[in-house]
């Protein structure tokens, strides 16, 4: 009965430094919270770096890059503080009164071997109603101008051809009516038949001759 209660217990023993080592050698799972932070200027953020092994001391350090997945800055700062993990509490890191400059992602490094996934902050200016409504209008005001100066230029060609038909046709078209004898009407000539009969009257002497040769 004791020799198997010995074995028992040499057996959790083994198996207990088994899953020890195991835990030792197996890579940290390191997760960030929040993933993402959208905030206006003169706010304060904190970030978390949680690993997944609460009872292996760790190491954190912080990196900022402009982009995803490429190599960042290891972040200091009179407005920034860094706090490493305790049983009590995840590594954090605390920005104050941030601006627009700190827009970014961050990175928690375990160790100085496993980086954490990041967390992206975008940093934004509080903007103005009026000053918003004024720069829409005026935005709306440029692409109607626009849009009437295209099609101005889309027409131009159109207008351009059309007026040259006009004058092709205006060179070629026949004159409708003939204007050779124009302003000579029978009014402006006054009596003429009456005239003509005037004249044609026979004068003194060829009435005299029509008189001999009776």
């Amino acid at each position: 009965m004791l020799t198997a209660m010995c074995w028992l217990l040499v057996g959790c023993c083994g198996l207990a430094f088994v899953n020890l080592s195991v835990a030792l050698n197996s890579p940290l799972q390191v997760t960030q919270k929040p993933r993402f932070y959208g905030v206006k200027t003169n706010r304060t953020v904190a970030i978390f770096c949680v690993v997944s092994d609460r009872n292996q001391p760790t190491t954190v350090d912080w990196y900022k890059a402009s982009e995803y997945n490429t190599t960042g800055k290891k972040i200091e700062g009179d407005r920034v503080t860094v706090r490493q993990k305790s049983i009590l509490q995840n590594a954090s890191i605390e920005l104050r009164h941030v601006e627009t400059e700190d827009t970014g992602f961050y990175f928690c490094l375990i160790n100085n071997i496993t980086w954490g996934p990041g967390t992206e902050l975008q940093v934004l200016r509080p903007s103005n109603s009026k000053n918003a409504e004024r720069r829409s209008k005026l935005k709306d005001g440029l692409i109607f101008l626009q849009a009437l100066l295209l099609t101005l230029f889309a027409l131009a060609p159109l207008l351009r051809h059309q007026s040259l038909l006009k004058k092709e046709e205006a060179i070629y078209e026949e004159p409708e009516h003939d204007h050779i004898y124009e302003g000579l009407e029978i009014e402006h000539c006054g009596d003429l038949y009456e005239d003509i009969s005037v004249y044609a009257q026979p004068g003194p002497a060829e009435v005299a001759a029509a008189w001999k040769q009776e």
